[in-house]
């Protein structure tokens, strides 16, 4: 990864280290990372200020402004909105700004954040007992040692997760792949164990976008495609059936293990009786009368609304929402122009088509900005690197 972010072999180690402690969220502390990384890059670029477009930049520094205004009575989260702007600059200034490196570091963040989770599945492991997380609805992260929830955990792996397509039916380096699909194993493994779904929903949308985009808007035909796919898709099959079988005839004592564990409650509760919805259509009729924020929505209807935009919403009212839905335009924009690109190749098309899907999906599903603000520093930042490789382009 030489010659990313800079000329100076030192400032681009440093900033790729920097990248990859974020993305680890180490210490617990992953967004105070940001500005030291931008003032390397500012320091780098001999004190000049470089940004794709200064409207996009303002438009985040009034987002940041006007969330902390309006949020600032309910503590440390009101600053986030400030690490929006920052990585925005960061996103703006890789120097060397070409498909590949743009590959490079989404794959760096997306191994970072994974790699998060796989030390949240040892810290329970080794700290707690060998089945904690089997049987407990408690789980931790490895830097607080405190409770964390499972939608927190779950969010991490979505860029390598929307990354496993590519790698599967297209990634050369068969170090890469290997090691990057045993990561996602790891992490999946876990994330079902603890009850999440939404992972393998996105997998499954992942797949089906990714295979429909690449067969009927690119005409992939290719002999080597077909093969690959086919021999994925039997090889899935084949190992659903055989676990479905195992359960339903007990082989190995597999039902038993299933049953004591409570794995098929926990991973099937949440399509049962999931409340999401309800909340959601719940928050409009009160959003008229809680236009500044406050927490006030998510007080009455007893639990924090689960969409990036009503969260912005509820934690600091009407204005940063708007702004940030001015901003959410231009991420979209961006990504349509990246996609209708004639200039951007196909293979780098289909890379970066599932960490969209799962970016936009994630956006819809999760209060990000208050919950996993560093799921949207990271968005910011990969959108960024699109913008500069059109600009760049043209």
């Amino acid at each position: 990864m030489l010659n990313i972010w800079s000329k100076n072999r030192y400032v681009n180690l440093s900033v790729n280290i920097l990248l990859f402690l974020m993305g680890i969220n180490f210490l617990h502390y992953g967004q105070l990372i940001l500005p030291v990384i931008c003032f390397i890059l500012f320091v780098d670029n001999r004190l000049r200020f470089r940004v794709n477009s200064p409207k996009t930049f303002i438009i985040l520094c009034l987002f940041a402004v006007s969330f902390y205004a309006f949020s600032y009575q309910l503590g440390f989260y009101s600053v986030m909105g400030f690490t929006l702007p920052m990585a925005y600059y960061i996103g703006c200034n890789m120097k060397n700004n070409t498909e590949e490196n743009v590959r490079k570091v989404i794959l760096l963040l997306g191994v970072s954040m994974a790699l998060h989770v796989v030390l949240n599945m040892i810290y329970e492991y080794i700290v707690h007992d060998p089945y904690h997380f089997f049987h407990s609805t408690s789980h931790y992260d490895f830097w607080t040692k405190e409770k964390i929830s499972n939608t927190s955990t779950a969010i991490n792996i979505d860029i390598l997760l929307g990354c496993v397509y590519y790698l599967l039916f297209h990634e050369k380096n068969n170090k890469i792949k290997y090691s990057l699909i045993a990561l996602f194993i790891v992490s999946m493994a876990y994330l079902m164990i603890i009850g999440r779904r939404t992972p393998v929903m996105m997998l499954l949308i992942v797949f089906s976008f990714s295979f429909f985009y690449e067969v009927f808007v690119l005409k992939n035909s290719s002999a080597v495609f077909r093969r690959n796919f086919m021999l994925l898709s039997g090889s899935a099959i084949a190992v659903v059936m055989f676990l479905a079988a195992a359960y339903v005839f007990d082989l190995f004592g597999y039902k038993a293990v299933l049953e004591e564990y409570h794995i098929i409650q926990k991973f099937t509760r949440g399509f049962i009786n999931d409340q999401r919805l309800e909340l959601f259509f719940g928050s409009f009729p009160l959003m008229p009368k809680y236009l500044w924020g406050g927490q006030h929505i998510s007080a009455i209807l007893g639990e924090q609304i689960h969409d990036f935009w009503i969260d912005i919403y509820d934690y600091a009212g009407i204005v940063p929402c708007v702004i940030m839905w001015i901003y959410s335009f231009i991420y979209m924009k961006n990504n349509i122009s990246l996609f209708k690109s004639e200039k951007i190749s196909s293979d780098f098309k289909i890379f970066v088509l599932g960490p969209v899907i799962c970016i936009v999906l994630q956006m819809f599903l999760e209060p990000v900005m208050t919950g996993a603000s560093l799921f949207a520093i990271v968005a910011v930042i990969i959108n960024a690197l699109f913008e500069k490789l059109l600009i760049d382009g043209k």
